[in-house]
């Protein structure tokens, strides 16, 4: 237990201050920077230093004059620049066409370039061309020497080989054209995307601390580190997001085919364990939420295999996956406006925020298929939302969860001590019953039938083995028994009795006997109600064992009339053949209760009450 404590006060000591530190300088630089969280198609075009003038058709459509500002489809077949190449000035004036020894950049967003001067052989800018690999499809840039003559015609197609998500290519290639200036081209391109960039590595570094403190839960056996785990894993895929889609990435990490598959991984598991987060918290509509969630899972393990198993670029799996995490969606929104409805009022902002991450991805889908962004810009304004509050969160549940862990570590020991005292009553409540006095009457009794009726007196012989069987038996037995198996022991019992004394009388009634009871619970009620109810009796006497259920509990009551006592005056249940011991052991192992009710020359009423949820 010490060392447990000891755990509790390094973390809280150590761990608890890195985290607070952590999550105020994350804050700072989202507050900081929040307004510059930007998408590549978004991004500000690089200072233009060359500008495509001339026309472009789809297809083998007309001809339009290419006019800035005015959108031109990517994905409504190939596209055919025809024109020249300007330099411009600083104020955005037109110098003069571009012939010249340094290169053209081009910014291709899942598209094919390919480049025709004059009369000379087109040069092809193919992604996916077996020369790059088959499956290098991305976001990228490229450079051209463009070497013809000045005078002459310059033409660029431009192929979408996936006709989808990249509506704003073409006009994001021809507002950022510029010189190939080498390393500072590269890095006037790394710059823009530094603060999204910053946000990205910090995020990953809080879901590690996040982590390290959801393993530290699990071994200690907080019960709410699965929810910890969720979020460092929602905040971890939300920050690799962060990075893979800020401006520059082709320059921080050149490999195109491993950009496009962490950009992907990352918006696939970050939206699952957003969904696993919210099935967490669901409680009506868990089991349907949670079915959701494996079928979602299947639906990634889907868009992860068919890659490798077929010539599907895993770009292409995109669409498949937007529409099922969508349908995922839709169900999820429903448990929660189900949960809305059915919970209280304190409540009803979780799950209204919950619905905001659902809500994110099916707006970025369309923004992106109509051009109007690209990727989960919008998602990452929630996320930016949604963090600040599962931090508080975290923060605030940690603390908690740890007192609780603390505390079941507390009453752990307490169940293990009371253990220990029940066995003690259990041997206690045994050796109150087989007294001596009771052995030797038995034994007296069977002595005398042996002379007398040795028939009978086999029969008390075989009840006092069963008797005392079933009290040593119980001695290693922690758990409840059947009442049915109760019952047996006092009826042996009872059968030894009635040789003593033949006068009395014994009913039984079981209504009900399909439930748990401490055992020895029943046969030292009876023998009580023999010694200190009948006996004092001039002669004869009843004594009725009832067992019977209600809606919510089991009950058995004793019943004799008996010459009764003063119930106020019952002070040491010691003298009751044991009656604190019963007690105790039906209020630890059933959760029952045991009363008594007694009138003078009436006679006495033993009741055990036990919960149905129990017995």
């Amino acid at each position: 237990m010490q060392d447990f404590k000891n755990k509790i006060q390094i973390f809280t000591k150590a761990y608890l201050p890195i985290v607070g530190v952590l999550i105020l300088i994350l804050l700072a630089f989202l507050l900081l920077c929040f307004n510059n969280i930007t998408s590549p198609q978004s991004m500000p075009a690089l200072i233009a230093q060359v500008y495509f003038d001339g026309e472009y058709r789809i297809g083998e459509g007309e001809w339009h004059k290419i006019v800035k500002g005015e959108h031109i489809s990517s994905t409504q077949g190939d596209v055919t620049l025809r024109g020249n190449l300007h330099m411009l000035a600083p104020d955005g004036e037109y110098v003069g066409i571009y012939r010249g020894d340094l290169p053209v950049a081009f910014y291709t967003d899942h598209i094919n370039l390919t480049f025709i001067e004059g009369d000379g052989e087109p040069i092809v800018i193919d992604m996916e061309n077996p020369l790059y690999g088959s499956t290098n499809c991305g976001v990228g840039w490229t450079a051209h020497y463009f070497t013809s003559e000045s005078d002459e015609t310059i033409e660029i197609i431009v192929n979408n080989p996936h006709s989808f998500g990249n509506e704003n290519a073409i006009d994001e290639m021809l507002s950022s054209t510029a010189f190939w200036t080498g390393i500072d081209f590269e890095k006037d391109v790394l710059i823009k995307g530094e603060t999204q960039r910053t946000v990205g590595t910090l995020l990953m570094l809080v879901a590690v601390v996040f982590l390290g403190i959801a393993l530290f839960s699990s071994l200690i056996h907080i019960k709410s580190s699965r929810l910890i785990w969720l979020l460092g894993l929602v905040v971890l895929f939300a920050g690799s997001y962060f990075s893979y889609s800020a401006d520059g990435v082709f320059f921080w990490s050149e490999s195109i085919v491993t950009n496009t598959t962490v950009l992907g991984c990352s918006m696939m598991f970050y939206m699952l364990f957003v969904s696993m987060s919210i099935s967490y918290f669901l409680k009506a509509t868990k089991k349907v939420a949670e079915i959701t969630v494996i079928l979602l899972g299947a639906a990634n393990a889907v868009c992860f295999v068919l890659p490798i198993v077929s010539n599907v670029n895993f770009y292409d799996t995109w669409v498949f996956w937007i529409a099922v995490q969508i349908l995922a969606n839709i169900v999820l929104i429903f448990c929660l406006a189900k949960e809305f409805i059915n919970s209280k009022s304190r409540e009803r902002w979780l799950y209204m925020l919950m619905t905001l991450p659902l809500f994110a991805l099916a707006i970025d889908a369309v923004g992106t298929w109509l051009g109007a962004w690209q990727g989960g810009v919008v998602s990452q304004y929630v996320f930016v939302i949604l963090f600040a509050i599962a931090t508080v969160m975290v923060l605030k549940l940690i603390p908690e969860s740890i007192n609780a862990a603390s505390k079941a570590k507390e009453l752990e020991m307490e169940k293990i001590v009371l253990n220990a005292e029940l066995a003690g009553s259990r041997i206690s409540t045994m050796m109150s019953q087989i007294r001596p006095h009771f052995i030797y009457n038995t034994l007296g009794s069977i002595e005398q039938l042996c002379k007398l009726d040795p028939p009978k007196a086999g029969e008390l012989v075989h009840n006092f083995a069963k008797y005392l069987r079933g009290n040593f038996g119980e001695l290693d037995n922690p758990k409840p028994i059947l009442m049915s198996q109760e019952m047996e022991h006092v009826h042996h019992y009872i059968n030894i009795e009635k040789v003593r004394f033949p006068d009395m009388t014994f009913t039984f009634e079981t209504n009900s006997d399909d439930f748990h009871i401490p055992a020895l619970t029943i046969q030292p009620i009876v023998e009580n109600a023999i010694k200190h109810g009948l006996m004092k009796l001039s002669r004869g006497g009843t004594i009725n064992v009832l067992a019977y259920e209600t809606d919510t509990a089991y009950c058995v009551s004793v019943e004799d009339d008996g010459v009764g006592f003063d119930v106020g005056a019952l002070i040491d249940d010691r003298k009751h053949v044991g009656l604190r011991n019963i007690r105790e052991r039906l209020k630890v192992m059933v959760n029952g209760t045991l009363d008594i009710e007694s009138t003078l020359g009436v006679g006495t009423k033993v009741l055990i009450t036990i919960p149905k949820e129990v017995g």
